[in-house]
């Protein structure tokens, strides 16, 4: 039986899945080639552009790829002779097993090794900006999900350290994921009075920065450098008068914590962790809603890219 790839289903496959029409119409070596470059260039947009303008680019080079895919598929599939055999390769068994490969990789590395997200706000400035993108380890954080699914749950295996900035299921509403500071681990006493942070009696505070400027409003706010442990980082107040704790909300242990109005202290319970944003004053956080277990831990933030 003869076959010749078909010019318009070589050109369709593109846009499903670049480049396998590249594929389809006989040419799996430079399908691979394009693959692999293609993955290389995105890789590069992500870690060196900034965050807003690299997912603008993102989707701009994945569109380029899809027509540069479609055309080369158009043209080679109607250049492409009749042959005797057809190949396994352009089988449609053959194609949904490469499809299916490529999406099984891309969410088990997801899922259980690194995962990429979005600020969604400002609260963890000036450490991250809103809109920056952050790479997240989640392999030994016992927390495996992605695209909203739950594979598996083990316990975390991975250190947690006061300092850290994690990813975790916000425990009001699981389908939210909160990016914030690792403050207070099991049986730690963490208290926040006169803005400072206090933990087990120790302050967090060092010094006064110069004054940062948001960006966006172009709003000044006193800036702090603070240190937990071997970690040093930034943290924002309003300029102005000291504003009293708002009232916190209902939650798990909260008996453990004392709030009063200008200042509150906890107790973290076992399997459980206390967490901040750096931007105090524009940060619903633990010291609102409460603690954060052990298994809502999704994993650490290891890279920014503002």
């Amino acid at each position: 039986m003869n076959w010749k790839p078909n010019k318009w289903i070589a050109t369709a496959l593109n846009i499903f899945f670049s480049p396998l029409g590249l594929v389809y119409a006989g040419a799996p070596r430079l399908a691979a080639l394009v693959f692999g470059g293609a993955l290389l260039l995105m890789c590069a947009i992500f870690f060196l552009l900034p965050g807003p303008l690299s997912a603008t680019v993102m989707v701009a080079f994945q569109v380029a790829l899809a027509v540069v895919c479609m055309s080369a598929a158009y043209r080679i599939a109607a250049r492409a002779p009749v042959r005797a055999v057809r190949p396994v390769s352009t089988r449609w068994h053959a194609l949904l097993a490469i499809m299916l490969t490529y999406f099984t990789t891309v969410v088990g590395l997801r899922a259980f090794f690194y995962e990429t997200f979005r600020a969604p706000s400002t609260s963890m400035a000036p450490a991250i900006e809103s809109g920056a993108h952050l790479l997240v380890q989640k392999w030994g954080y016992g927390h495996a999900s992605s695209f909203g699914i739950t594979f598996a749950s083990r316990p975390i295996s991975a250190p947690m350290t006061r300092g850290d900035l994690i990813v975790f299921e916000f425990p009001r509403d699981p389908s939210q994921q909160y990016i914030k500071r690792l403050v207070g681990l099991p049986g730690d006493k963490v208290a926040y009075r006169d803005r400072q942070l206090f933990v087990n009696g120790a302050a967090a505070r060092l010094r006064e920065l110069e004054a940062y400027v948001e960006p966006e409003q172009q709003v000044t706010f006193r800036r702090f450098e603070e240190q937990l442990g071997n970690v040093r980082f930034q943290t924002l107040l309003r300029t102005g008068e000291a504003r009293g704790i708002n009232e916190p909300d209902d939650f798990a242990f909260k008996e453990n914590c004392v709030h009063e109005t200008m200042a509150m202290q906890c107790e973290v319970p076992p399997g459980h962790y206390f967490v901040m944003g750096d931007n105090r004053d524009n940060s619903y956080d633990s010291r609102y809603w409460g603690f954060v277990r052990a298994n809502q831990v999704v994993g650490k933030v290891v890279r920014i890219m503002q």
